[in-house]
């Protein structure tokens, strides 16, 4: 005979001292708690799995480069995943630096991205690499990039 209660929330049984229990109730019992464990850990909603995680856990990845003074270089980047976007600048330097005798304007920082690129850097297909340019000439009105001057120290900051 099954249980004289049952419990709230899973219909366990729940016996009294007259209640004589049977193999089936336990067998039952264990059918439901096994259910309902598998549905909660197979919820995706609330939990998630490893790969999930390690997205969480590794969003970010940095690194640094030497500039060599070309015009267009790319940066072949260890990065473990795609980006979405980066940034890149000059160690020791300032964003830009403007001379006002000659209204010419420095870049040093960048941003990249899959979606779109400010001046001088760009997020290659592949997303894991990225291109830098020196500029030779003005790419706009006195606007030069330098993400790849000859002896400057470069950082990279790359996001999923």
């Amino acid at each position: 005979m099954s249980s004289t209660n049952k419990t709230k929330n899973l219909g366990l049984n729940s016996w009294i001292g007259s209640d004589k229990p049977e193999r089936i109730d336990f067998n039952t019992d264990n059918e439901k708690l096994d259910k309902v464990i598998t549905e909660h850990i197979q919820d995706t909603v609330v939990h998630i799995d490893d790969s999930e995680r390690d997205k969480w856990n590794n969003y970010m990845f940095t690194g640094m480069y030497y500039g060599d003074g070309s015009l267009t270089r790319t940066i072949t980047t260890s990065c473990p995943f795609e980006a979405r976007i980066g940034f890149v600048f000059a160690n020791n330097r300032t964003i830009s630096i403007s001379r006002f005798s000659d209204s010419k304007k420095n870049n040093y920082f960048g941003i990249f991205g899959f979606l779109a690129n400010s001046m001088g850097v760009k997020l290659n297909s592949d997303r894991t690499s990225f291109t830098v340019s020196q500029s030779a000439s003005a790419l706009t009105v006195n606007e030069y990039a330098n993400l790849n001057e000859s002896g400057v120290s470069y950082h990279y900051i790359m996001f999923r």
